[in-house]
């Protein structure tokens, strides 16, 4: 390796980082975000009223669990992507969960 390449590679490493760390802060945002809803009882609705995340739960491949709904399902590995409001039928999307 020769002193070019290390420039060249200096110089690529200065002009990627700005891009990694705003990646980097885009997907710590995103897991906050999950993270700090998975540890709550409940969200707010746009109506005002709490719904409730903790309860029992069915899976789209019919397992019921009892718990937090912001958990993997042990049958088919999903989780859940919204939850409904049961004072005005709305559906809230939940934030997603990180995938690595």
């Amino acid at each position: 390796m020769n002193i070019d390449d290390l420039a060249l590679d200096g110089g690529l490493f200065i002009l990627a980082s700005p891009v990694l760390a705003l990646r980097g802060l885009y997907r710590a945002a995103r897991r906050f975000a999950f993270f700090n809803a998975a540890r709550t009882a409940s969200i707010p609705c746009r109506c005002g009223r709490p719904v409730s995340l903790v309860g029992m739960w069915r899976c789209s491949c019919r397992f019921t669990y009892q718990g937090h709904l912001l958990r993997f399902c042990p049958i088919c590995g999903q989780i859940p992507r919204m939850v409904r409001c049961y004072g005005c039928g709305l559906t809230t999307k939940l934030p997603e969960a990180p995938d690595d």
